[in-house]
């Protein structure tokens, strides 16, 4: 009987496990760059106008700004410091304040009742400071243009007087006070959103004495008026916002220290909020949403500077999360950062710790989930969807990152059979909506509201994808700029060679300068860019050469890839010719990070092998040992494990022998 019932059990379990999948197992490595002393928050900036993503470090102790600039590698270095004159500087924020197109940066001073502005040199140095007085203790800032005059703002946080400074900028580094406003007690972190969907910037206020965050609601002139208040965990001290139970409304995560707790707040889009509680065994002193697996869904990473590690949870779904998986850190982390500072796209972290004065820079070396196609979407004003069509393969998960030109555009989408409404799309958020094409033909993605279409054209592999941009003489990408420390959507372009080319261009909240070279070329930082709020900006041209090229962002540094490529031939008849011989084609893309794709000819049935080399004529991997008829093939290398570096693809057929090379770049 015994033996029964344990064969019971594990014949469920079997068939249980299958319906959990397993959380993927994170990877980071680990370097240290020294800072000054108490290091207490960061900010991503380009400093030196370099293209590559530097380090702005404000330090409690010392009084200092430490400069540590990135090479667009993963590498960091302190070049300096800067004295700011004032005491204690507690936070630090970005933004272009005199609108020149060089950024700049803006302290909290808790000692000295104070913000200083420190104006960039473009050359990688700030100006001297100016000062604008605020409330006692002041602790954390949000930017943003509270009253729509275009200009960036400042709210500050006043622990000492339960209040906040709310400051007007007029756009050549000028600020005047435009009222102060009560939060509750011992007010700390400060966020920035339409909360309620007015059209108007509200503020979210964790109030470190008294376990609560506020909302206050903007009146569109800088004015802020008391919404609602709401209980979260024990001493708050960071918020951040983003959309976590993909429902295309921001929601808010606060890291409370003394609970050992990150409080979820999911937002109705209205002004409303459900709370949820996530326990860690620490501190948390800041939160960060990103998408760090690269699944999709937004996951919370945490600074613990009880434990001096960073905590990573999962999104499993809906707004669920795994267990934490934990990286080290210094010796009391306070702040952190996240972007891709190794250009393999994937989201790395930046860690300040205030107890050892050094910064930990976490590179992301998770394995990618399976292929996923990543297609950005706008979404015009009654009109149109761009791109048109979107063109993917059967049974590849297609995830869709769609956004809005227009307040007045808010609706929802449907692409059935699979998708029967989406949530709702708002302008200046970006709407994932991701599914798997289980059947080839035309589909519709359609506006419900006012009744627009566009094509998705689902075909059954890469090189029918070619095909049918080659049918339709042209091609079209859309790519969506978000703010001035958040990268292009999506990151990767493939197109391919010789073939008109459109990249509809569309920003969420600041004017963005933008170069393709040789083919799209940014004006000059004084002018306005080419990529403006709210405006669909068009860069039409042919891609004449093959390659890898940076889609550069000139003033604020991020970057993404265009990758050209010739097209894959295959047995549908097209506009170019099958090739009569043995063939190899180049890989795509490349450089590649981990995972890329080799095509081949076969022209009659032979026993073929391709082969993968490193640079010492060690062989790597063996990818196809195997007869194969007459046609067109596709095969996958994975360098997971590999380091960077030139490798060699051979193709042996018949009497044929060729090799090509690629370039694994992490």
């Amino acid at each position: 009987m015994k033996f029964i019932i344990n064969t019971i059990i594990i014949i469920l379990v079997l068939l249980i496990v299958p319906l959990f999948p397993q959380t993927p197992v994170l990877q980071f490595s680990s370097t240290s760059v020294p800072a000054g002393e108490g290091p207490r928050a960061v900010v991503l900036i380009d400093l030196d106008r370099d293209g590559n993503r530097d380090l702005a470090v404000s330090n409690l102790f010392g009084s200092t700004i430490s400069l540590i600039f990135g090479d667009g590698k993963g590498n960091f270095t302190l070049q300096g410091s800067i004295a700011t004159i004032h005491k204690a500087p507690h936070a630090i924020a970005a933004g272009d304040f005199n609108e020149d197109g060089i950024r700049d940066v803006v302290t909290a001073n808790k000692d000295s009742s104070s913000v200083a502005l420190f104006l960039g040199d473009g050359l990688g140095g700030l100006l001297p400071p100016t000062f604008f007085t605020v409330g006692n203790g002041p602790r954390w800032i949000a930017v943003h243009d509270f009253n729509d005059d275009t200009h960036s703002d400042l709210a500050v946080t006043n622990r000492d007087d339960d209040n906040i400074t709310v400051l007007l900028g007029d756009g050549s580094g000028n600020f005047v006070i435009a009222g102060t406003y009560y939060t509750g007690d011992g007010p700390v972190p400060i966020a920035a959103a339409d909360f309620n969907n007015d059209g108007f910037i509200d503020l979210a206020v964790g109030n470190d004495l008294s376990d609560t965050l506020t909302i206050l609601n903007g009146d569109g002139t800088g004015g802020f008026t008391f919404g609602s208040t709401t209980e979260v965990g024990v001493s708050p001290k960071n918020i951040a916002l983003g959309d976590l139970n993909q429902d295309g409304i921001s929601d808010l995560a606060v890291a409370c220290v003394l609970g050992g707790s990150v409080t979820i707040l999911f937002a109705d889009g209205e002004g409303g909020f459900i709370d949820s509680s996530y326990q860690i065994d620490g501190g948390p002193f800041a939160v960060i949403i990103e998408d760090f697996d690269g699944d999709g869904k937004k996951d919370l990473a945490l600074a613990d500077g009880i434990n001096d590690n960073v905590a990573i949870l999962l999104n499993t779904g809906m707004g669920n999360f795994a267990e934490a998986q934990t990286f080290p850190a210094g010796l009391a982390p306070h702040d952190m950062v996240s972007g891709d500072f190794n250009a393999d796209g994937r989201l790395d972290l930046a860690v300040v710790n205030t107890g050892d004065n050094s910064v930990t820079i976490l590179l992301n070396e998770t394995p990618p989930q399976e292929s996923i196609r990543v297609v950005s979407v706008i979404q015009e004003l009654y009109e149109n969807f761009y791109p048109d069509p979107i063109i993917s393969i059967v049974n590849q998960p297609l995830r869709l990152l769609v956004t809005s030109d227009r307040e007045e555009h808010i609706n929802r989408l449907q692409i059935l059979p699979w998708i029967q409404s989406t949530d709702l799309v708002r302008v200046g958020e970006i709407l994932t909506v991701e599914f798997t094409p289980t059947e080839t033909g035309t589909y519709q993605i359609r506006n419900i509201g006012h009744g627009f279409t566009g094509d998705i054209i689902i075909v059954e592999d890469s090189a029918a994808v070619d095909v049918k941009y080659i049918e339709l003489g042209e091609q079209g990408a859309s790519l969506i700029h978000s703010n001035a420390l958040t990268q292009i959507f999506p990151s990767t372009i493939r197109v391919l060679e010789d073939l008109p080319l459109t990249i509809h261009n569309i920003s969420l909240d600041d004017t963005h300068w933008v170069s393709i070279l040789p083919w799209v070329i940014a004006p000059p930082p004084n002018k306005t860019g080419n990529v403006v709020p709210r405006d669909v900006t068009a860069f039409q041209f042919t891609p004449d050469v093959t390659g890898s090229y940076v889609i550069q962002h000139t003033v604020h540094g991020f970057s993404g890839t265009l990758i050209v490529d010739k097209p894959i031939i295959s047995g549908v008849a097209t506009t170019q010719a099958v090739p009569e011989e043995y063939t190899l084609f180049q890989n795509y893309p490349n450089p590649f990070n981990p995972t890329t794709k080799i095509t081949f000819y076969i022209s009659q049935l032979s026993f073929v092998t391709i082969k993968v080399y490193d640079v010492l004529g060690n062989k790597i991997a063996t990818l196809v040992n195997e007869e194969k008829p007459t046609g067109s093939y596709e095969v996958e290398f994975d360098a997971i494990g590999l380091p960077s570096g030139i490798y060699f693809y051979r193709l042996q057929a018949y009497d044929f022998t060729q090799t090509k090379k690629m370039l694994l770049l992490k």
